[in-house]
């Protein structure tokens, strides 16, 4: 649930704070006078596109900030702790900010995100239907993401495993495609992967060589300072010089010294112990320097031919991979390929199989997905129509056809070969008819503005439970009046009880049932334009109904009818509760 809206330098808003709660909230105000930049505004904090242009004029940044409740154990819960997104007392708080030369930042909590996270989170945080949204109805192909959605988990899980054999399915379809090349580019192939391979194969690269030539060389380029300083700390060790005993003899020297007194004090035994131990030491090491100066190897010969050797294998490297390992896999790679190719026949039919039994099982997956999906388009008709008909269109007729296209390169279901994608072999459109006699004919080509604003609203209604705790309705009450709109702020003010509404709204009839009134003002400050939002007490929802039914020019007659629409609408509110 949304609690809290901050918003900062945005378009026309230099400045706003606005508190929702339970129920059902609404925002009214003038044309014009910014109901429209609100709405933006949350938008952009759910994931929106962001602009420049939305930055208020002479400012750095606009910053749109949201508190949200987040119910535990929901969705949204599993969803942040797969992300790692720490938060407390179960809210939310989402901030956008975008700066005047056009960049975006989106924190969850503090923690910065992608947009498509951001976008990915509010869309779980807040179901939003704009006045252009009625697009969404006249796009068919939104039809069956409308229909899934109502269906749930039970679809769900079957279009996802439609998707994934619809993967294989199509990787099967390529590697066919592949293999089924013309005799003359199969020889070129051939030629060629022979060639690579051959030239891999016979410098008998091994997994880590590349690694051991350069330590090598690295000792050969280096043999002289690493034979002289390994000479001289043994002779520093061992020998010393002419004027100065070795440092292991000094350090005998000095343990037979410590022994000596350690009958005048005892407490200098572990002393003794340290001085003798390190002369053991340098002594173990004197040993290891002089077997190591021995080994040292002078070998120019054996240099060059590391160097030619590094140079090789630096010339694959530039053809075949960027390390020896990623030649070695090329090469198995290509190995691979070439036996494929040279054993032609045995691939395709091999192939042909595979992609045979694919399309078997994906025409067996989507007939499921299709017989559900038309068993759940029958139970969302009629929820549909009975919502239609509670908002004054009781002899709507709802249907929802389908049609699977044919297609020569689809798959075989039911004796006929039928396009298919990763959603299934199903094309959805929602049928209408509002008045008794008339045939269904597609929504999109009949419906007016507000039989489809009520549609939307009906369809909202019913997916309303989908793990959305917030329903925004961004002026969808456009061409509707009268005892329709009455249905519509009825309805609006039941959904309002199972879940958080944000209503921008026209009309009078659905302002009346608000639980908060917001009213959106412009003023000119500066002579500057500034858009001011405020919450309405009781007297001043009086003075805002009465503007919403008469216009501009107020008189006690409109003030009575608001006050009137308020007593009714509590009463009605009553019934519901």
């Amino acid at each position: 649930m949304l609690l809290e809206l901050y918003v900062r330098n945005f378009a026309l808003i230099e400045e706003i704070s606005l508190h929702f709660g339970d129920g059902l909230n609404v925002v009214t105000g003038e044309t014009g006078a910014g109901k429209s930049i609100l709405i933006d505004a949350l938008g952009l904090v759910l994931g929106g596109r962001s602009s420049s242009e939305m930055v208020r004029q002479g400012s750095d940044k606009a910053i749109v900030e949201a508190l949200f409740h987040v119910t535990p154990g929901s969705r949204l819960s599993d969803v942040m702790q797969e992300l790692g997104i720490d938060w407390e007392d179960d809210t939310l708080v989402v901030v956008r900010e975008v700066s005047a030369s056009g960049k975006s930042v989106c924190r969850i909590n503090g923690r910065i995100v992608t947009v498509q996270t951001l976008r990915m989170i509010g869309s779980l945080l807040v179901d939003l239907a704009g006045q252009h949204e009625h697009q969404s109805l006249l796009r068919p192909e939104e039809h069956l993401e409308m229909l899934d959605s109502f269906a749930g988990d039970s679809i769900h899980i079957l279009r996802q495993r439609v998707s994934n054999t619809y993967e294989q399915y199509r990787a099967a379809r390529r590697a066919l495609e592949q293999a089924a090349m013309g005799e003359q580019e199969r020889a070129q192939r051939i030629d060629m992967l022979r060639f690579q391979l051959e030239e891999i194969r016979s410098l008998g690269i091994k997994p880590g060589e590349e690694d051991q030539l350069e330590e090598e060389r690295r000792k050969l380029a280096h043999a002289e300072k690493l034979s002289t300083a390994a000479s001289n700390v043994f002779e520093c060790l061992y020998q010393g010089g002419a004027r100065q005993a070795s440092i292991i003899e000094t350090l005998h020297k000095l343990t037979s010294e410590m022994t000596g007194v350690l009958k005048f004090d005892p407490n200098l035994q572990p002393v003794a112990e340290l001085i003798q131990s390190s002369a053991l030491q340098l002594e173990e090491a004197a040993h290891e320097l002089r077997s190591y100066r021995d080994s040292i190897e002078y070998n120019p010969a054996r240099l060059q031919s590391i160097e030619e050797r590094l140079a090789v294998l630096a010339r694959l490297r530039r053809k075949y991979g960027q390390s020896v390992a990623e030649i070695l896999d090329y090469a198995g790679r290509i190995a691979s390929e070439l036996d494929d190719l040279e054993h032609h026949e045995e691939n395709i039919g091999r192939l042909q199989q595979n992609l045979f039994t694919l399309e078997q099982q994906l025409a067996k997956e989507a007939t499921e997905l299709s017989l559900k999906r038309k068993a759940y388009a029958d139970k969302l008709s009629k929820r549909i129509a009975e919502e239609l008909a509670s908002l004054m269109m009781p002899k709507t007729r709802f249907q929802i056809d389908f049609q699977a296209d044919s297609s020569e390169k689809g798959i075989l279901v039911n004796d006929q070969r039928v396009a298919v994608n990763e959603k299934g072999i199903d094309r959805v459109e929602f049928l209408f008819s509002p008045n008794p006699g008339e045939p269904l004919r597609p929504l999109v080509k009949i419906a007016s503005g507000g039989e489809l604003s009520r549609t939307l609203l009906a369809i909202k209604t019913i997916l309303s439970g989908e793990g959305v705790e917030t329903l925004v309705f961004d002026e969808i009450d456009t061409g509707i009046s009268g005892r329709a709109a009455q249905a519509v702020a009825e309805k609006m003010s039941v959904v309002a009880h199972s879940s958080q509404v944000i209503c921008v709204t026209h009309l009078p009839q659905v302002a009346c049932m608000a639980d908060r009134h917001f009213v959106i003002n412009k003023q000119q400050k500066s002579g500057r334009s500034l858009t001011i939002v405020n919450q309405l007490n009781d007297s001043e929802r009086v003075e805002e109904l009465a503007r919403m039914l008469s216009g501009a020019e107020l008189t006690d007659t409109t003030r009575k009818h608001a006050e009137e629409m308020l007593l009714q609408a509590q009463a009605l509110k009553n019934k519901f509760s």
